[in-house]
């Protein structure tokens, strides 16, 4: 059988290709391919999570529940378990249901995703950049920022419920045109029909790939990929009309009295001529046959750029609706909108999008001509309502307060905690035109409120001495610029670096990143066994050094086990072990995941 890098590399060559897959029900039972996903997986924040049974857990991971899992599916008698529900708030105020599967099923269905991804990858479209490898929502925002230039109407998409309400035959449908496979088919089929539990009641699934699950975004991509095709291929060539607009007979008129009053040294004029040609287009601004429409998609919500009438744009929405429709799915209207993009804002993906319009700024061509370079360019902004959300975590009455929940924590932690909140707000906005102006506020309340918690922790009523034991005024940096004032608290390490936490040390300044889609490779991108895959299988107990029966334990945060046994002399082997090397997992034999698991390293019981 082949390795798991060398099928995967067949499985992309046929999808680049355009070949059908075949035999993967096959393929699939490979140890080494169930140990890469194992090794995928293992780390994400709900590796640990319990599903409906819970003796299936990670615990105890092991080369032997890998086999078994192998055995069953070479026999068929491999049995999805039913999900266990739960439901996680959405900004709207309303519920979204997430569904939480076994370890066994999470294990299979990461098997079953590479190998989709690695097929379906290189053929999917590149304007789509939800749940793909090497994009992201700012590779969306990038492209409508570069090669969006005088766009006039957004209509801006969502589909109603689109995970729920995707159709299990339509997807069975999608998957039997390119993989002939029947076996797989029938796993797959079986996957999305498993179900449920709510509140220890059984609930049958009729539609929809459940949100939680790992092969779920992957299979809205497919479904949605028809779409793509759809637009790219359908809507954008029949509403795409001519290169260029039909030149300006006005704009053409007073260039040639420019070149006259030029010829003729009549400076006054050549100047007045100037000012009164920078104000009129050069090109026709209703030109009927001249039409563009750009599309962009992002998991289920989905942005066109139209340059032409609002009655075009009104059609264009209309037939889109009529095709989501025929592969069973409903464009929302409560969230689907047509903005005009010189006086109103779009929203995507968290940002504010509109194109600009300004006359009298002027930037320089190669050649040395001066251009309106701002005139239809695209502009993304952070929206209001996200600088507000943002200040009122830190005021109160129009005041910064401390976080009294914070204040049992460390200093380090305290800062670490604000810093991390501001980092991730600036960086996910740091695309944003107006990030300086909008988010200047925001970083001063939340250095405010950082300052208040620690000034209460330590009972410090000046300012100014809260000022002189944590602000940093930094230093100059390699262009010569002093660095921003931040606070920052150190902790000294023997023979090690210093832990530094820091918050508002991140400019406020928009990344000029630029667009390539040639940077963004297409092809499915390839994995080697993980590092604790291979202690699994060729190492040994990394507690009294036996060969045989390895099991992985793991625990949820190794922040958790170092705050356990904080102050704490004598530790076990195994958190000496966990705690030295950074690791949330050590492989052990039986023997001594036993003694781990009973607590008889420490007489406590674990969690």
């Amino acid at each position: 059988m082949l390795l798991a890098e060398n099928y995967l590399c067949v499985v992309q060559s046929r999808g680049q290709r355009g070949l059908p897959l075949e035999r993967v029900y096959r393929n699939m039972r490979n140890r080494d391919l169930f140990l890469m996903a194992y090794g995928k997986i293992y780390a994400n924040k709900g590796a640990t999570t319990l599903g409906t049974d819970p003796t299936d857990t990670i615990q105890g991971m092991s080369i032997a529940r890998i086999d078994k899992i192998i055995e069953q599916l070479r026999t068929g008698t491999y049995q999805w378990k039913p999900s266990r529900r739960t439901y996680i708030p959405k900004k709207n105020g309303k519920m979204r249901p997430l569904s939480v599967p076994n370890w066994s099923d999470k294990l299979v269905q990461e098997v079953i995703r590479m190998i989709l991804e690695a097929y379906y990858e290189p053929q999917f479209r590149n304007n789509s950049h939800g749940f793909r490898p090497r994009r992201s929502c700012h590779t969306a925002l990038q492209q409508i920022k570069h090669q969006w230039k005088g766009t006039k109407w957004f209509i801006e998409g969502d589909i109603k419920g689109c995970f729920c309400n995707i159709s299990h035959q339509n997807v069975l449908e999608l998957l039997s045109q390119k993989i002939h496979d029947n076996r797989f088919l029938k796993l797959f089929r079986e996957m999305l029909k498993a179900g449920y539990v709510e509140d220890w009641v059984y609930y049958q699934s009729y539609s929809g790939t459940p949100q939680g699950g790992i092969v779920s975004p992957l299979t809205s991509n497919i479904v949605l990929h028809e779409l793509d095709c759809y637009v790219e291929d359908v809507i954008i060539p029949k509403f795409t009309k001519s290169k260029r607009r039909k030149k300006n007979p006005e704009y053409s008129r007073i260039y040639r009295l420019r070149k006259e009053a030029k010829r003729d040294e009549n400076k006054l004029l050549y100047k007045k001529l100037t000012q009164v040609q920078r104000t009129i287009s050069h090109g026709i601004p209703n030109d009927p046959n001249y039409r563009r429409l750009r599309y962009v998609r992002y998991a289920d919500d989905f942005l066109l750029g139209f340059t032409g009438p609002k009655s075009e744009a009104l059609l264009i929405k209309e037939q889109i609706k009529q095709f989501l429709q025929q592969i069973q799915l409903q464009l929302s209207e409560e969230k689907t909108f047509i903005t005009h993009a010189l006086t109103q804002k779009a929203r995507f993906l968290g940002y504010h999008i509109q194109t600009r319009t300004c006359d009298t700024k002027l930037s320089k061509r190669p050649d040395g001509v001066k251009v309106r370079s701002v005139n239809g360019s695209i502009e993304l902004q952070v929206p209001s309502d996200v600088q507000a959300k943002w200040i009122d975590r830190y005021t109160k009455n129009g005041k910064t307060h401390q976080i009294g929940a914070y204040i049992q924590l460390s200093d380090y932690e305290i800062v670490n905690t604000y810093g991390a909140q501001l980092r991730g707000l600036v960086n996910y906005y740091a695309s944003a035109d107006n990030i300086a102006a909008a988010l200047s506020l925001v970083r001063w309340a939340c250095m405010e409120s950082a300052r208040k918690t620690l000034a209460a922790k330590h009972r410090i009523s000046s300012p100014c001495k809260s000022n002189k034991r944590y602000k940093h005024k930094g230093g100059a940096t390699e262009t010569g610029k002093l660095e921003w004032q931040h606070i920052r608290v150190t902790i000294p390490r023997k023979g090690k670096k210093p832990l530094i936490a820091k918050c508002g040390e991140t400019p406020l300044r928009t990344r000029k990143a630029v667009y390539s889609s040639d940077k963004i490779p297409p092809a499915y991108i390839m994995g080697n066994r993980s590092e604790l895959a291979t202690r699994l299988v060729m190492g040994k107990c990394e507690l009294c050094g036996s060969k045989t029966a390895l099991e992985a334990h793991h625990i949820n945060k190794l922040k958790n086990l170092k705050q356990r046994w904080k102050g704490r002399k004598e530790k076990p082997k195994w958190v000496q072990w966990m705690i030295a090397r950074n690791r949330k997992v050590i492989v052990v034999c039986h023997s001594c995941h036993q003694d781990i698991t009973h607590g008889r390293y420490d007489g406590r019981k674990l969690n």
